[in-house]
């Protein structure tokens, strides 16, 4: 039998199995599989697969096909010079590698010249270095970028620390360019556009209360964002470059002075809390506050707020929410942080009591000292004249042996039985000795009749005399309180 003969027989087997299998892609496989190394397996191509080289060109001689699933193509950002195989648009020919000059000078050649009329210029640009950042020929990267996005960067800067307490988005994503111009910029830094401008391209609500505030912090409507913050990372919360109270100090150096000599300091301030306060940005109150006076105090001295609201009396300034009209904000010399010694604090406003001290013949001893806060209660009391206690309890706090004795006695005026020392003596001061509000004699005539007193025969030769010389005003041994001296002369019944 010939040798083309003998095919035959197993020509005629494969196209019966061939129909058998039909068109089934599966069974089509594992046929031609059995007799044939090399056979696509299903849904794969049988299409030459390319590589690329390095300059992203194809290989002109196509790999060996595979059984391995056919792979999306890679986008590829070529030079048009490279593209269009103008090579001595760079190059000094076709056949060199040697460029025809400089890099800056063969760039701009085709490109215009960005650096002659900027500002602020960054360094690989303005030194020709462009193959620094651009790959000549092509890149799979936008821009023909030898890497791509912060990974380009970090080469020559140095990257943000992972471990930083906070970090710019724009730098933990990459983008470096949303900020920076990698050339050319008017502004310092490279940035694509003013400072404050910048930063409200992304804080846009930040930038809206700002525009919309009475009150605005000088840096922030200045747009001098990195003066507090650093745009990149920080040890910090917020970005901060430095710690709360160290920053602010950088500017407010007065208020730091005033707080390194002072006695008495607010604990947010000496603490460094500044913001715990005042906005740092902008707000609708003086001096940056974060709410009104009296509701900011009340964030933290709850025991006072909660006091204020049960009072029966309150002193109009804390009522009103002037805690500033008494205490400092940042530090005093005085405790509780007072503006001025307690009187003459209590003299700025209650001014007519003052001027009638400066003239007094007698004045009560605490008021002479300054001492209101001994009497009265600075915020609100449940007495009158926010007292911090009713009539004759406060004064048994400096008069106890008084006290004692009218406690004892057996028989008692009844205005000091009953407490009301203010019915004959002022609490401040007087023109009479133990400040009576009024003479002696006219003092008792308040409640005792003149006239019924002369046509009594005790009182007989004593129309000159002051009461008090015979009569004891607190407390006696008999029901007139006659003292002892008196009670001796008083003639007999």
């Amino acid at each position: 039998m010939r040798p083309r003969q003998a095919w035959k027989p197993v020509l005629a087997a494969l196209a019966a199995l061939t129909l058998w299998a039909g068109c089934a892609s599966e069974k089509h496989y594992k046929l031609l599989s059995f007799f044939f190394d090399g056979v696509p397996e299903p849904g794969s191509t049988n299409r030459p697969v390319y590589q690329i080289d390095e300059d992203g060109r194809r290989f002109v001689t196509p790999v060996i096909p595979t059984n391995l699933p056919a792979f999306a193509p890679v986008k590829f950002y070529s030079h048009p010079p490279y593209e269009d195989q103008k090579c001595t648009e760079c190059h000094e020919s076709r056949f060199s590698v040697r460029m025809k000059g400089g890099q800056k000078a063969v760039c701009f050649g085709c490109h215009e010249n960005f650096l002659e009329k900027a500002k602020f210029k960054h360094q690989p640009a303005d030194g020709g270095e462009c193959s620094s950042c651009h790959n000549a020929h092509g890149s799979d990267i936008p821009k023909m970028l030898v890497k791509a996005g912060a990974t380009l960067c970090a080469d020559c800067h140095e990257p943000v620390p992972a471990t930083a307490k906070s970090r710019h988005k724009p730098v933990v994503d990459g983008e470096c360019v949303t900020c920076h111009r990698p050339h050319v910029s008017a502004f310092k830094g490279l940035l694509a556009k003013e400072q404050g401008a910048l930063c409200a391209s992304c804080h846009k609500e930040a930038a809206s209360k700002l525009q919309a505030a009475k009150v605005k912090h000088s840096p922030a409507e200045n747009g001098e964002c990195t003066s507090c913050h650093n745009p990149h990372q920080s040890g910090n919360p917020k970005l901060l470059a430095k710690a709360d109270g160290k920053l602010c100090a950088e500017c407010h150096e007065d208020v730091t002075q005033k707080l390194t000599k002072a006695k008495f300091k607010h604990q947010p301030v000496e603490n460094g809390e500044c913001a715990s306060c005042h906005n740092p940005h902008q707000s609708d109150l003086k001096k940056l506050l974060l709410k009104p006076d009296g509701k900011l105090c009340a964030e933290c001295h709850e025991d006072v707020t909660q006091k204020l609201t049960k009072a029966k009396f309150k002193h109009q300034p804390v009522e009103n929410g002037e805690c500033l009209s008494c205490h400092g904000s940042h530090q005093a010399e005085i405790k509780k942080l007072l503006l001025k010694p307690d009187g003459k604090l209590c003299a700025d406003c209650h001014e007519d009591l003052q001027d009638k001290l400066s003239k007094a013949k007698v004045k009560h001893q605490p008021v002479e000292n300054g001492e209101c806060l001994s009497c009265h209660n600075p915020h609100q009391s449940e007495a009158k004249k926010l007292v911090l206690k009713p009539g004759a309890k406060l004064c048994a706090d400096c008069h106890e042996d008084l006290q004692k004795g009218i406690e004892t006695a057996k028989f008692k005026h009844d205005p000091a039985a009953n407490g009301e020392c203010a019915s004959c003596h002022d609490p401040h001061l007087s023109a009479e000795k133990a400040l009576l509000i009024k003479n002696p004699r006219q003092v008792c005539f308040e409640c005792h009749e003149e006239k019924e007193m002369a046509a009594n025969k005790g009182h007989q030769g004593a129309a000159d005399k002051a009461c008090a010389s015979c009569h004891d005003p607190h407390f006696g041994t008999d029901k007139f309180l006659l003292k002892p001296q008196a009670r001796a002369s008083a003639p007999a019944k």
